[in-house]
């Protein structure tokens, strides 16, 4: 649903135009860039003054794949006016922003597990993006002459930035597919045949979503339990400190016993204990090395009352004890 204009009373402000770059070159410092078999790669560091995280971008044959995971420091308005002629897939898999565009006194909130695709002659607007929590966003923006390379140019009306029933979810084989265009390792000339391959994957996903699937039911279930898991997954992060019986997690997230553990076991790949007990290990560990707080307390920052437990099951994830891992230091 669409939504009047908010004030940016908050937000720092960033105007791309006015200062001649883009977003990633102005919060981001580039650590690497390798080119070969026609396929570049950049990965870039976001600089501290903004927040931290990374952005890594593919170029190849006129396509554009950026991923973008980061958590700014605060809240950022940022401005940008371009000619770009292209076809624009996004997908918020974490974090929230406003679409606004100047000709427009309705903004759009676009939320996780959300995306679109739409075709963008120019661009004049703005975007809010919310600081202080994950952000990750792939986008794959394609020329005209790959669309013409492949026929797609012909036949199909893309949907503008400004055309209702635009943002719709993230649904079940889009969500694989992103993981694959994600987490795969592969190098030399099959990187550049894989990501293409999976463009034109997506691309062909995006297509089928928009014209043969009625947007109001589009997974509507899935996607309702899509957010509440990532919300979950960031609440047991944000709360190490204490411990949750699965009973307390339905009331949290608003799902069944037997969905909940299914659903987290499928879109995770893990239970959840596992989950949560994986998270308290790798922040005992940080706390550990980078400070010099006593155990027992350290113990209590990840749920622990007992410290004796805590070596336990510091000793069963790591095979050492919390004092061995210290004195390695």
């Amino acid at each position: 649903m669409k939504k009047k204009r908010r004030n940016t009373e908050n937000y720092e402000l960033i105007n791309l135009t006015t200062l001649k770059t883009n977003l990633k070159e102005h919060i981001s410092e580039g650590i690497y860039k390798i080119e070969e078999n026609g396929l570049i790669e950049i990965k870039r560091h976001v600089i501290p003054k903004y927040g931290k995280g990374t952005i890594i971008e593919f170029y190849f044959n006129n396509v554009v794949v950026s991923i973008s995971r980061y958590r700014l420091n605060h809240d950022f308005i940022i401005f940008n006016q371009e000619e770009k002629n292209k076809l624009q897939l996004s997908f918020l898999l974490e974090g929230e922003k406003i679409i606004g565009l100047n000709n427009s006194i309705e903004e759009l909130p676009y939320e996780s597990q959300e995306c679109y695709m739409a075709y963008i002659k120019t661009y004049s607007g703005y975007n809010k993006v919310s600081g202080n929590k994950p952000f990750k966003e792939i986008k794959i923006t394609l020329s005209e002459s790959f669309l013409m390379q492949h026929g797609i140019d012909k036949d199909i009306k893309f949907k503008k930035l400004t055309d209702n029933n635009l943002i719709i979810p993230v649904t079940n084989d889009l969500f694989s597919v992103l993981s694959d265009l994600e987490t795969k390792k592969i190098k030399g000339i099959s990187q550049k045949i894989y990501l293409e391959a999976k463009v034109l994957e997506i691309l062909a996903i995006q297509i089928d979503n928009y014209r043969n699937i009625n947007l109001n039911n589009l997974n509507a279930q899935h996607n309702k339990h899509i957010k509440k898991l990532y919300k979950l997954k960031q609440f047991l992060k944000n709360n190490l400190d204490k411990n949750y019986t699965i009973n307390e997690l339905v009331k949290q997230v608003g799902l069944n016993e037997n969905v909940l553990r299914s659903e987290f076991k499928r879109v995770f790949e893990s239970t959840i204990s596992k989950y949560f007990v994986e998270e308290k290990m790798i922040r005992a560990k940080y706390l550990l090395e980078s400070t010099e707080l006593p155990i027992y307390e350290i113990a209590e920052c990840v749920g622990y009352k007992n410290a004796t437990h805590f070596t336990a099951a510091f000793k069963r994830f790591y095979n050492e004890t919390p004092k061995g891992c210290r004195i390695k230091i």
